[in-house]
């Protein structure tokens, strides 16, 4: 190899004298030779020397220098070795036979000093320039490995952050396709342990890895927060308030976040800089101008100026509900024509709801042609219904035993400032939680505490008349003055607490949760609970019942339900071993 300047030679020249006055000559030009006598003896040290050039004679005994360079050639594949011959020969054949065998260049004998140390200057520039080719080649490939392998560690870990199994939901189809490798759009569900199915599709700004990058902040905050029961509004505001930590500025990830609760029939919607949402009916038509509000994207506004308020709508069929990114309906052709609303609603009508996902993606194929997307692509649609709740089926013989059986009580107090800007049942569930509840302990206790604050603090504190959400149109109206008379609460305390129980291997969770409100006639709903115990379908409106489906849900789950006093306290009791949930989990 070349060292300090020279270059490593290997001579092949069977006559004696020669070969010493080759050698002299060209160590006199600064370069190491290795001087050997026939072409086989050059193959044999060939792998040992590894020279940067070799400098032959034409005739040898044995092999000749063409087999030689032949052999030599085909040895260093793909690699450039030069060759020099060095012979007497004046015949134009030999020549010609030379460079057809692979030769680089000839000088003919008696070799000219000059002549010689010019080639070799000539030879020794283009192996300078070989030498760095190379190297620059080796720099690019250990790039280009290390970008294959951070590659493969950058989808790992997208794929366990946006937690992809969790898209396997019945209700959720999805569709992606980057503009790059990486796709700076994200799709993402889960469901609260109350059953109430969140979504989410983000886009952050741009396309390729940064834009993937920059839409991670969202994802924690989603399924952590869903997970706990945390409502929109609250994980909207989480989610702004990581973009704005961690991200750059001018760095913003706009988002549509839904929130489809069966049990109501309800469908909330917060978008931040995506396009509104369609809904489709059951009838296959359009449900339009239902979710037109459009929030800036997240990570622009301060937490003080920021809009976390969904929109909510109620459903009474199946419905679908269609979340995408710009990036869908801008998607161009080779002429420049944008695919727009219009094809996209086309492409939506007119078809099972099953097949719907796979005609949008047809008509953009055939929009696009052999155009590829600027921008990533995404959709959701999401099978929205209205389904009236059931009381938990109940298995015998599971076990349910808890890997924590001590006593333990966590309680809340809270103002009526507190009551406009927190939601504490996700609170108490994190503390509950770390008692090693199993999944199905955790939705049904999650249940029962969601449904007694609510109660106490819609009806005992806010007032509100549950009797309104039988009329028409009586959802919206309820939860626009739930809205009202909480931003405008000024008094008002409830407590809220948890106690485990724990005696000869049971246990038992003791849920209290007291208002200030002056509380109401109780007697007659405790009728009508027993009345309707032994039933599983949970009453409707129409079913007569003075009071709404919640308490009769949590009726169904708990072991005792009792009113204290004016009937502002109620005390539930929720057993945890004796008879098993299938599908416990623990």
């Amino acid at each position: 190899m070349m060292e300090r300047g020279g270059l490593t030679i290997l001579l092949v020249e069977d006559d004696p004298l020669d070969g010493d006055l080759s050698r002299i000559e060209l160590e006199h030009f600064g370069h190491r030779v290795t001087l050997v006598p026939s072409g086989e003896m050059a193959l044999e040290l060939y792998p040992e020397v590894l020279p940067d050039l070799v400098v032959t004679d034409l005739r040898l005994p044995g092999m000749d220098g063409c087999e030689l360079t032949r052999a030599l050639k085909a040895q260093c594949h793909p690699h450039w070795l030069p060759v020099l011959f060095l012979s007497g020969l004046q015949a134009e054949k030999p020549l010609v036979e030379a460079y057809q065998a692979g030769a680089d260049d000839f000088i003919a004998k008696p070799v000219s000093r000059p002549v010689l140390g010019a080639k070799l200057q000539s030879f020794q520039r283009r192996i300078l320039l070989q030498r760095q080719a190379l190297a620059r080649e080796k720099l690019l490939q250990r790039y280009r490995d290390q970008a294959e392998e951070e590659k493969g560690v950058a989808q790992h870990l997208m794929h366990r952050l946006v937690n992809a199994e969790l898209l396997g939901d019945l209700a959720v189809s999805h569709w992606m396709r980057p503009a790059e490798t990486y796709s700076g759009d994200l799709i993402a569900a889960a469901r609260t342990p109350g059953g109430v199915l969140h979504v989410l599709l983000a886009d952050a700004t741009g396309h390729g890895l940064a834009a993937s990058l920059a839409v991670m902040p969202v994802t924690q905050p989603f399924y952590r927060m869903t997970e706990k029961g945390f409502g929109l509004d609250t994980i909207a505001r989480e989610m702004n308030r990581k973009v704005r930590e961690l991200l750059p500025t001018g760095r913003f990830v706009a988002a549509t976040l839904a929130s489809i609760d069966s049990s109501t029939g309800s469908i909330q919607v917060w978008n931040g800089g995506n396009p509104p949402p369609l809904l489709i009916s059951s009838r296959d038509q359009l449900v339009d101008q239902v979710f037109g509000a459009t929030h800036l994207p997240l990570g622009i506004l301060e937490d003080e100026a920021f809009d976390a308020a969904p929109e909510t709508h109620f459903i009474q069929g199946p419905h679908q509900l269609v979340i995408y990114s710009d990036g869908v309906v801008e998607a161009e052709n080779a002429d420049g024509v944008a695919f727009g609303q219009e094809r996209l609603r086309s492409s939506l009508l007119g078809h099972e709801r099953e097949s719907r996902l796979s005609s949008v993606v047809s008509q953009l194929d055939q929009h696009l042609g052999d155009q590829p997307a600027r921008d990533d692509l995404s959709l959701l649609l999401v099978h929205c219904y209205h389904q009236t709740p059931r009381a938990p089926r109940i298995a015998q013989n599971v076990s349910r035993a808890l890997r924590n059986t001590g006593n333990w009580q966590v309680a809340m107090t809270l103002s009526a400032e507190e009551l406009r800007a927190m939601d504490p049942v996700p609170m108490l569930m994190g503390v509950i939680n770390q008692f090693n509840y199993g999944r199905v302990h955790s939705s049904q206790v999650f249940l029962i505490l969601s449904e007694l604050f609510n109660n106490a603090l819609d009806h005992g504190i806010l007032r509100l008349d549950s009797s309104l959400k039988c009329m028409s149109d009586g959802f919206e109206r309820y939860l626009e003055e739930r809205q009202r008379r909480l931003a405008q609460l000024q008094e008002g305390c409830l407590e809220v607490g948890v106690e485990q129980l724990s005696e000869g291997g049971n246990v038992r969770l003791r849920i209290r949760v007291k208002d200030s409100g002056p509380g109401f006639p109780f007697q007659e709903l405790l009728d009508y609970l027993v009345a309707t115990r032994a039933g599983s379908r949970v009453s409707d409106c129409s079913s007569g019942a003075p009071h709404g489906r919640g308490i009769q849900l949590v009726s169904s789950l708990c072991s005792d339900l009792r009113f204290c006093g004016a009937g502002n306290e109620v005390i539930a009791y929720y057993d945890a071993i004796e008879s098993g949930l299938a599908g416990d989990g623990q």
